[in-house]
This record gives structure tokens, C-alpha cells and sequence, in this order.
């Protein structure tokens, strides 16, 4: 874990987080280089493992919610998805507090849900013309225009 970004890490790429946890973003970071190079880090218990440390370092993680929540919906059929989607437009109602970032990838994310690809990979793009180091964005709009 120790190679993965830390809060001051993401800081100084302009990247902000709501969570006080650097834990929770370390997992983070693992599970977006987990999702860009299609591998499971079997030291941190591949996908199921490193969800549960980031969600155990902090159960309200915003973004760590957003990007499992999102990924879950996307391009999966709704019938099969309808409680993940429903999470999601939930948590889009109560959630306070986001940063700038979060808001813009919680948009994202609920497009996905709703299988606007368009609409998601120009607010993926929207999140790179303001954050252009979000390698999860990055990769997102990448795929998304494929």
C-alpha cells in the first residue's frame, strides 16, 4: 500500500478528497490502477479486498461510494442493477459536503447509471479540462469513446 497516493499525493495534483483518510484514499489509488491495468492485487485481497480496507478506514468514503457505486451500474443490465442504482441515486440525494471533484464524478457516474454514455464521457471529459491528472477520468473517457 505503500506505493499508492496519499492525501498530499492528490493534493498536489489539484486532485481533493471530502475524507480525512489517507488510508481510504491509498485504497482508492489501488483500486483505480486495479481498474486501469485490468489486475488484482493479491497483497490487498484483489477488488473485494482493497473495497472493504478503504470502506473500513472510512464507511462514508464520498468518492470511494461514487466510484464503486458507478462502476457497478455501468453497462450491466438495469433489471440486475436496480438496488446498486438505487443506492446511487440516493446517496446522490443526502451526500454533502463534496468537493468540486466529487460532485463533478458523482455526475458522471449517474449518467453511467442511466446508460447516457455520451452524456458521461462529456462529464468525464468536463472532470479532465478541470482535473487533468484524474487518471480514473482519464481512462473512463477513454473507454467511453471507444
Amino acid at each position: 500500500p505503500d506505493q499508492f497516493r496519499d492525501l498530499d499525493a492528490f493534493s498536489n495534483q489539484g486532485l481533493e478528497y471530502s475524507t480525512p483518510s489517507n488510508t481510504a484514499v491509498k485504497m482508492l489509488d489501488a483500486l483505480i490502477n486495479q481498474c486501469i491495468y485490468s489486475y488484482s492485487d493479491e497483497q490487498l485481497g484483489g477488488w473485494e479486498g482493497t473495497t472493504r480496507k478503504m470502506f473500513q478506514a472510512d464507511p462514508d468514503f464520498a468518492m470511494g461510494k461514487i466510484f464503486i457505486l458507478g462502476l457497478e451500474c455501468f453497462g450491466v443490465n438495469p433489471e440486475k442493477t436496480a438496488g446498486q442504482r438505487r443506492k446511487l441515486i440516493d446517496f446522490s440525494k443526502k451526500s454533502k459536503n463534496l468537493t468540486n471533484l466529487e460532485i463533478m464524478h458523482l455526475k458522471a457516474a449517474n449518467l453511467l447509471s442511466t446508460e447516457d454514455i455520451y452524456g458521461a464521457m462529456v462529464a468525464f471529459e468536463n472532470i479532465l479540462a478541470q482535473y487533468p491528472l484524474d487518471a480514473y477520468a482519464l481512462h473512463i473517457a477513454y473507454f467511453l469513446a471507444l
